[in-house]
């Protein structure tokens, strides 16, 4: 496969986020004054894609624009990268393909360049989006991911997309890009499959694979 560039979700494809997530996600349902949910439950709906559950419909958008802004603002003791992102990321700018990392979260790039310092992936990424704190999509990635391309100079099916959850490998199907799930993020096999991403991978290690870095 012919790649110019490699575009990567972040929390749960490069960067563990899990525990992170379940805080916040009881946060914002405090903040709305619902209840909180045991985390059993929490990774029960999680690996579904069903987290919606717990959210009233009535305030379900307000609530997920809540969440993607707090999301950008904290950190937890239990982020750490990817087991083998590093490496990845490091291989492939070692061959000239362009790494850009799209996130969800509402936040400031600065923010997202130095949480990937913090977790020593800043200098083998070339390009960061993030959605602006004024939330318009709290599903897609499209805007993010355009906003990418356009600064790569790269068309969407010469890039790959590589993420964990539904919006991920909807947005790249949306543009026309190569779309691979990853279950690193712990979303289940037949959860990322009804999205019908072009691959699913165990985790981003097998990027080198797919685009034939290495056999």
């Amino acid at each position: 496969m012919k790649v110019k560039a490699v575009i990567f979700d972040l929390d749960g494809t490069l960067i563990d986020t899990r525990e992170r997530f379940f805080r916040v996600f009881n946060e914002i349902l405090e903040h709305f004054s619902l209840p909180r949910i045991a985390k059993g439950k929490f990774e029960e709906l999680y690996s579904r894609a069903s987290l919606d559950e717990a959210i009233p419909e009535s305030v379900r958008e307000n609530f997920w624009k809540n969440f993607l802004v707090r999301y950008g603002q904290v950190s937890s003791h239990g982020d750490r990268p990817i087991l083998g992102a590093k490496e990845v990321l490091k291989e492939l700018k070692d061959r000239g393909i362009l790494v850009c990392v799209v996130t969800g979260r509402a936040c400031s790039t600065h923010s997202i360049w130095d949480e990937l310092e913090k977790h020593g992936l800043a200098e083998y990424v070339d390009i960061v989006s993030a959605k602006n704190t004024n939330v318009k999509d709290y599903y897609l990635k499209e805007e993010e991911v355009l906003r990418a391309l356009e600064e790569a100079g790269v068309k969407p099916n010469d890039c790959i997309i590589v993420g964990d959850f539904l919006a991920d490998i909807e947005t790249g199907k949306r543009i026309g890009a190569f779309t691979a799930a990853v279950l690193s993020g712990g979303v289940k096999r037949e959860v990322l499959e009804s999205a019908e991403p072009d691959i699913i991978l165990e985790s981003v290690q097998e990027i080198p694979k797919i685009i034939g870095l290495h056999k």
